[in-house]
């Protein structure tokens, strides 16, 4: 399971990582073509927006795997520790809800834009691959999530003010 995990987490971070990168060189090149030699890349902003979808939806459940969400913790200190970890676990189980709710109604929609051919406007790639993954790795955040409540937390630091 551990090996699992790690071949997903590294699979992830690719992902985004190449996307990353991609989008930085098309939209030097693109720039560059567009003001230096009037011509642009045909497709560029389609081409960005897709791998924006894949940096967004990998990095969703890595950050959920890495515990590394933005989390407001502005009573905390009011309450004991074991408190803080029953609500930490009450959100987990919240999130990884909605995260699979998401993943449901995501793949219904894959499913009609797979049905009705949607493509992009200008270079017509189907859309309907990215849908379907946007879908999955939902799926997995909300794995993920879920998997977050078993997982042993250690008590909130103490700070002093």
């Amino acid at each position: 399971m551990k090996y699992l995990n790690y071949v997903i987490e590294a699979a992830l971070r690719a992902v985004a990582v190449i996307s990353l990168c991609g989008m930085s060189l098309l939209t030097v090149i693109d720039a560059t073509g567009r003001y230096l030699f009037n011509r642009p890349i045909l497709g560029s902003v389609e081409l960005v927006e897709l791998m924006m979808i894949a940096v967004i939806f990998s990095g969703i459940p890595l950050m959920t795997r890495a515990r590394g969400h933005i989390t407001v913790d502005g009573f905390s200190h009011l309450f004991s520790a074991r408190a803080v970890r029953l609500q930490d676990r009450f959100g987990a189980l919240l999130a990884g809800v909605v995260s699979g709710f998401l993943a449901w109604v995501t793949w219904s929609k894959a499913d009609s834009t797979a049905d009705y051919g949607d493509i992009t406007a200008m270079l017509g790639i189907p859309l309907a691959p990215f849908v379907y993954a946007m879908a999955v790795l939902l799926a997995l955040d909300a794995i993920y999530q879920l998997s977050n409540m078993c997982r042993p937390l250690s008590a909130p630091e103490e700070t002093t003010p």
